[in-house]
């Protein structure tokens, strides 16, 4: 199942704890400072995405499944 995958770029600070966790998915935009989903993003195992989300140490992270359900959201 894929799923979409945001960043909320106002939270974000760049922490790189989902870079680790998924280089797969994620890299730091190093002229923003911020995480930034990569395009295989939302092929990732879910559960891996889902722990990336709860790792982020700013909840910058949203996690949709393509049924709609939110898997992981943002502090927003």
């Amino acid at each position: 199942m894929a799923a979409r995958v945001q960043i909320d770029e106002d939270l974000c600070i760049g922490s790189g704890e989902c870079v680790r966790l998924l280089p797969a998915a994620f890299r730091i935009d190093e002229s923003r400072g911020i995480s930034v989903p990569l395009d295989g993003a939302p092929l990732q195992d879910l559960g891996l995405l889902v722990l990336a989300g709860h790792n982020c140490p700013t909840n910058s992270i949203r996690v949709v499944a393509d049924d709609g359900t939110v898997l992981v959201d943002s502090a927003h």
